[in-house]
């Protein structure tokens, strides 16, 4: 009697070298002619990786198995790895055909799994299939790091307000900026920065850029795809780069210099790394019930109790919508105050508004102190992960250690102000505070109408504290004399 066949084929890529799913079935078909088997049925699966996917999971394999027990004895295959380039997915799939009564057998390959030393050739043919496999990853790999070094684009879809132009400098592709866009995220961030809501600012885009041809994809601008194109790093000018990652996700990984610290494209930055960290930040705040108008306290007021920042809503208290500064999140105490733009204003203009006004400015330098100490503990928060690559980030905090203890000495300016801290104020609020404190600080008091002030404190400028939500005066603070006028 002569056996049964069910035919099968696999490919991940189409390419010129490689073997079609049409050329493995015709294969198939002739070789069952020169055995005088009949062949059954035939199934494929075209635009599958056998390295990241194994049989069980594939639509093809499964219609194989799915045939009844006796209905077919060979599963034929061009090659092994056509059916698994793992030694542990090939045995697996030989198992389940076992459990069939069927075997495993292939065109260009003299497997024949009825025999203890078939079985070792098939398994020793499957090992040669996934060494392959490693070295293509491995060649794929390399050639994208060589891609990414050159400032060349490695394949994709650009993030939205930039494209994927011609490079002037040789062959491929590098990313740039897209003039047709590119303001739309300037302003989106800006938005955020100002405190503003990511539904209001989803709902700004879906105004005047509206989400196209992405497959796969949200048709609108949702919070959560809104959230995902602000956190690019590539508003600040780095680039991407995550070496070894074995999963789909993209990873946060970007690409660094011999130091440890993130290269910088300024061609292609819309944001300083300290205004890239406080909207990082901003994106991982939920906050449902966000006031529609700015406060210029945002971003700057802390719980005393928890050490947590207070984020503004809107709440109704007592049948009224006010404006409320809480201690959100699990872990807050929930403490809250309405109004305190009028308090801390009151406060702080009896204490400093009769004060003269001295602006200081940092000299240039080509170091940044404060984000070169971000960069040792997010290295040193990736040393904890799972999959961390120990030995490598090891290297990296020495490199940013050792680069933080050759830092110089910053070097300040100073001038005085021809106004006063009250005049200053009256132009800029935000600033003005921002000159005299890092922020306002607010503990749990006495319960009553009347603010208990006991509550209200400054967080004194060499105070250290994450960099607050909002700053933009990175390199530029002030202090004041108290003269009289």
């Amino acid at each position: 009697m002569s056996k049964r066949a069910v035919l099968y084929a696999r490919l991940s890529v189409t390419q010129d070298e490689s073997v079609s799913i049409d050329r493995q079935l015709q294969a198939g078909r002739d070789y069952c002619r020169a055995q005088g088997w009949d062949v059954v049925a035939e199934h494929k699966d075209d635009g599958v990786s056998a390295s990241a996917s194994a049989p069980e999971h594939r639509k093809g394999w499964q219609e194989v198995l799915a045939h009844p027990r006796g209905t077919y004895d060979v599963a034929l295959v061009w090659k092994v790895d056509r059916l698994a380039r793992r030694v542990w997915d090939f045995l697996n799939a030989d198992k389940a055909l076992q459990q069939r009564g069927a075997a495993v057998a292939a065109v260009a390959d003299p497997v024949d799994m009825s025999t203890s030393q078939g079985r070792a050739f098939a398994t020793m043919l499957a090992v040669f299939a996934e060494m392959e496999a490693d070295a293509i990853k491995a060649r794929v790999q390399a050639a994208r790091k060589a891609l990414i070094r050159a400032g060349r684009v490695p394949g994709g879809a650009a993030p939205f307000g930039y494209m994927n132009a011609p490079n002037p400098d040789g062959p491929g592709k590098v990313l740039a900026m897209d003039p047709d866009t590119i303001g739309y995220v300037i302003e989106a961030a800006a938005r955020v920065l100002r405190g503003d809501s990511i539904n209001s600012v989803a709902t700004f885009l879906d105004e005047v850029a509206p989400r196209q041809g992405r497959k796969n994809s949200a048709a609108y601008w949702t919070i959560t795809v809104t959230k995902r194109m602000l956190a690019n790093p590539v508003l600040a000018g780095m680039t991407l780069h995550n070496p070894g990652n074995t999963s789909k996700e993209r990873g946060t990984g970007v690409l660094r210099d011999s130091d440890g610290m993130p290269i910088i494209r300024e061609d292609l930055a819309v944001l300083s790394m300290e205004e890239y960290r406080t909207l990082a930040e901003r994106l991982t705040v939920s906050e449902p019930y966000k006031a529609a108008s700015e406060s210029y306290l945002s971003g700057l007021v802390w719980c005393g109790d928890c050490d947590r920042k207070m984020y503004r809503n809107a709440k109704t208290v007592h049948g009224k919508r006010v404006r409320v500064f809480q201690c959100q999140g699990k872990e807050g105490c929930g403490q809250q105050v309405t109004n305190l733009e009028d308090k801390v204003e009151a406060r702080f203009l009896a204490e400093f508004g009769d004060s003269w006004f001295i602006e200081s400015h940092t000299k240039p330098t080509d170091y940044d102190a404060t984000e070169i100490q971000n960069q040792i503990i997010e290295t040193m928060n990736d040393m904890q992960q799972d999959d961390a690559d120990v030995m490598a980030l090891a290297e990296r905090l020495q490199s940013l250690k050792e680069l933080k203890r050759n830092i110089p000495e910053v070097e300040y300016v100073q001038h005085r102000s021809t106004g006063t801290t009250a005049e200053l104020w009256a132009e800029d609020k935000r600033a003005a505070l921002l000159g005299r404190t890092k922020g306002v600080r607010l503990v749990k008091g006495r319960v009553g109408r009347k603010f208990d002030e006991t509550r209200l404190s400054w967080i004194p400028l060499g105070e250290s504290i994450p960099t607050p939500e909002g700053t933009t005066f990175g390199d530029v603070w002030g202090t004041f004399i108290n003269e009289e006028l």
